[in-house]
């Protein structure tokens, strides 16, 4: 080596340190080799983007829920039919049965009122009845009879009362008239009480021969009414 120039030395030199070189770092290396390939280094995630996308996963979950709901509550509101979903039935009420629920409870409205307005008309109903009751007492107060009439609530027991104490009233072998009318049919006997108020029920109304009018108002058994009705009888026409 002593004997080597050294120009010839520092050239051999750097040929050797180049084929290590080469050797080690620059050679390619076969796939074949015995030595198993190292797996590229995986990438880290960069900053906030594990956050970004379990944001976006439930964004699309969301969607896809509020799509879903949609899609049931079309299919109820076309044809009225509840939609199943989990287990859960949901019904919705469509148009058509809400119309017909507000309907019948007009009808059905409707009926009370009628029925009250029947209860009514069936209160103040006048019959043949009442008609010759009517025309009975016209007569006898245009013939100078005494009349005792008692205007009573066939709703109420001292209604019910005087009612039946007239029935037992005596009309003196045919000179006096004693009868009961509902008080509802107050106003077809004004020919009598256009001189005396009848405001309540039970009222009697004794009427002597020359058409003076007296009242008893409230209960009256038949000895008071029947003893007003005398002294009527007796007034000198």
């Amino acid at each position: 080596m002593s004997q080597v120039s050294r120009p010839v030395q520092v050239l051999l030199l750097v040929t050797a340190l180049f084929g290590a070189v080469w050797f080690v770092a620059l050679r390619p290396k076969s796939a074949s080799s015995g030595g198993t390939a190292a797996p590229p280094a995986q990438q880290p995630d960069a900053p906030g983007a594990q956050g970004l996308k379990s944001a976006v996963d439930k964004a699309h979950d969301a969607a896809g829920t509020a799509q879903a709901d949609a899609n049931r509550a079309g299919a109820t509101s076309a044809d009225g039919t509840a939609s199943k979903s989990g287990g859960a039935t949901t019904a919705t009420p469509t148009k058509a049965a809400t119309t017909t629920h507000a309907t019948a409870h007009k009808h059905t409205t409707a009926h009370k009122h009628a029925h009250k307005g029947h209860q009514a008309a069936h209160a103040v109903r006048f019959t043949h009845a009442d008609a010759a009751r009517l025309r009975a007492v016209r007569s006898a107060v245009r013939h100078h009879k005494a009349v005792a009439i008692g205007f009573v609530d066939p709703a109420t027991a001292d209604g019910r009362g005087v009612a039946v104490e007239l029935r037992h009233v005596s009309e003196f072998g045919g000179r006096a008239l004693a009868v009961s009318v509902p008080i509802a049919q107050l106003s077809r006997y004004d020919f009598i009480t256009h001189d005396v108020q009848v405001t309540v029920a039970p009222t009697t109304v004794i009427v002597a021969r020359n058409g003076e009018a007296t009242t008893i108002v409230g209960f009256a058994d038949r000895g008071e009414i029947q003893q007003d009705l005398a002294d009527a009888l007796a007034v000198k026409r």
